[in-house]
């Protein structure tokens, strides 16, 4: 097995017979001491190509370092022009000259540039260079003056191990250059540092974050494909954990409703954070024919239109806030939506787990036209650790029994967080399974800070705000979440962080992150938001039911990064669930 640099091919790599010529250097035994380097860039390549490339580079001891030049597909040469055509695409084009020519430019580009670093008497620009080209899906081409039969690795020659073919043309080489010793070890290793030498610069963790939120972008649009064949059904239940890309397809759905579809469309939640941030958003805002925020806002909105006002009014100074939200609100909404006689075409809900009472859907079902039985809704809901606010089995119950006709999607591709996140994620919060896919963007590891009893915790949560600002993460990209209100947290008397005002998500007040502040929120306050950089502050316990599923749901809240600060009182009970959630995934 070769040294390949880089270690595992570039994702962005289109061409097939670039990944598979990568794989078989990888696996070939008889490559166990040579170094391979793909995709080698050329700060010049001749006068007519300012820069260039070179497909592989493979540096083998005591033979010398071969150029080798990669072409997919179909190949053809018709009055000495040569053309390629793509297997997929089926697109055709024409070469500016034969890859022949285009690796012997390689390797005379690489030459001219160690002769320039090394002198042209060093043992280095002496050493033995040889170039070829792969055509790993046809035969080799009618010979030429213009190449040999060695000079190919074809169809065929890839059947067999690379080595091989790579041996064969050392041996073409070496009848051509009697008068060259073969390189010592010192020299490849010379020549292999000069063309990728070995580095150890520290990458800004804003440019490892941004990296990781364009992977995350990609995978969560491709989440839209379970809008596309779910499109038909009425109505349709998604179920999936969190990270799973539920309030993305919550807004989508309810866009495609109301712009695509016509209908005049509610998109709700529970939550009055998210509530704000659905109106926010751009589909939301900018059409008339959808109506979006929190179901108690929207509610409370209908009933103040009302009769029932003075009744409201009343009961908001004299009533418990609990029996105000879960009873009062919902019987008056009621109420008020039947004499407005307001009706919408299509219902979508997020974070539905939250709203499965009774009294909630007796209002989504007055609301809808054909009601919950026979109309069109979508609920989106996380039905494992997430139901923070309740979820009675009556409610569940009642809510199959009226809607006893409808399909069930499960979403299992967590696309918000990286895979350390979301694997360290379940780990903490109980699950003996990952209750999603992980996705395969790695990302940065999960910070973990521990603070005893003495421990001056606002300064400790400061110095890691500094570290992320230090590496350039803007501070609009930073959220706090506790597990308490911030008046109850440890940065109750903490007015400012880092330089900049905290700003209570929770307050009445909109939060100020675009003003250079940092946002605080309870975890509970988060839920169905993210956020890119997340730090959660307060952890006490890991062993509680009631406080993983808090921790589940502020940890994957974090799309690219995540610190947790926690008691030292819990520090081996957080080791031993980390521990013993990694050997059930690697089944151990």
């Amino acid at each position: 097995m070769a040294k390949m640099i880089p270690s595992e091919i570039d994702p962005n790599t289109k061409s097939g017979g670039e990944r598979r010529l990568f794989k078989l250097f990888e696996n070939d035994p008889d490559t166990a001491d040579w170094t391979v380097l793909h995709s080698l860039g050329l700060a010049r390549r001749g006068k007519k190509k300012p820069f260039g490339e070179v497909d592989f580079v493979v540096l083998i001891p005591g033979k010398g370092v071969v150029y080798l030049e990669v072409k997919s597909g179909t190949v053809r040469c018709k009055d000495g022009i040569w053309k390629t055509t793509n297997r997929k695409t089926k697109k055709t084009e024409r070469m500016k000259r034969s890859p022949f020519l285009q690796a012997q430019d390689g390797m005379q580009a690489v030459r001219t540039a160690i002769e320039k670093r090394f002198g042209n008497k060093s043992a280095e620009h002496n050493c033995p260079m040889g170039y070829g080209v792969v055509f790993d899906s046809i035969p080799c081409p009618p010979i030429t003056p213009e190449f040999e039969r060695s000079d190919v690795i074809d169809e065929e020659d890839l059947r067999h191990p690379v080595s091989r073919s790579l041996l064969r043309l050392c041996r073409k080489q070496e009848g051509m250059n009697m008068s060259v010793s073969p390189p010592e070890p010192d020299i490849l290793k010379n020549i292999r540092n000069f063309l990728r030498p070995d580095f150890d610069l520290v990458v800004a963790k804003s440019t490892m974050i941004g990296h990781t939120e364009d992977l995350l972008l990609k995978l969560t649009e491709e989440q839209y494909t379970r809008l596309d064949e779910l499109e038909e059904n009425p109505r349709c239940l998604f179920e999936g954990a969190a990270g799973t890309g539920k309030t993305v397809l919550a807004v989508e759905y309810a866009r495609r409703s109301a712009q695509e579809k016509g209908r005049k469309t509610l998109l709700v939640c529970f939550n009055r954070l998210l509530g704000r941030w659905l109106v926010s958003r751009s589909p939301v805002s900018g059409n008339t024919g959808l109506v979006a925020g929190s179901f108690h806002a929207l509610v409370r909105d209908r009933v103040s239109q009302s009769e029932l006002a003075d009744e409201l009014q009343s009961a908001e100074k004299t009533e418990p806030t609990k029996k105000l939200f879960d009873e009062i609100i919902p019987e008056l909404g009621e109420l008020a939506i039947e004499d407005m006689g307001e009706t919408f075409d299509t219902i979508v809900v997020d974070e539905a787990q939250d709203l499965m009472r009774p009294e909630f859907l007796n209002v989504l079902d007055r609301w809808l036209d054909g009601g919950l039985a026979g109309g069109n809704w979508a609920f989106f809901g996380d039905f494992t650790r997430q139901a923070l606010f309740g979820m009675p089995e009556e409610g569940l119950k009642e809510f199959e029994q009226r809607c006893s006709y409808f399909t069930k999607a499960k979403l299992r591709q967590n696309c918000r967080n990286t895979r350390r996140i979301a694997s360290e994620t379940a780990y903490l919060s109980g699950f003996q399974n990952l209750p999603y896919v992980v996705m395969s963007v790695e990302g940065l590891p999960v910070e973990y800070h521990y603070w005893r009893k003495d421990t001056d915790r606002p300064a400790q949560i400061e110095a890691a705000i500094e570290k992320l600002k230090s590496g350039g993460v803007d501070v609009a990209d930073i959220t706090i979440l506790g597990t308490r209100k911030l008046a109850n947290s440890s940065l109750a008397s903490t007015p400012k962080m880092a330089g900049h005002p905290i700003s209570d998500a929770n307050s009445n007040s909109a939060p100020q992150s675009g003003d250079g502040h940092i946002v605080y929120s309870t975890a509970h306050g988060f839920k169905g938001l993210e956020s890119p950089v997340v730090i959660v502050i307060d952890v006490d316990d890991v062993a509680l039911d009631a406080n993983q599923s808090l921790l589940y749901v502020a940890m994957s809240r974090a799309r690219s990064s995540l610190s947790l600060f926690i008691d030292e009182a819990v520090r081996q009970g957080v080791d031993e669930k980390i521990r013993d959630g990694m050997k059930r995934e690697l089944g151990v």
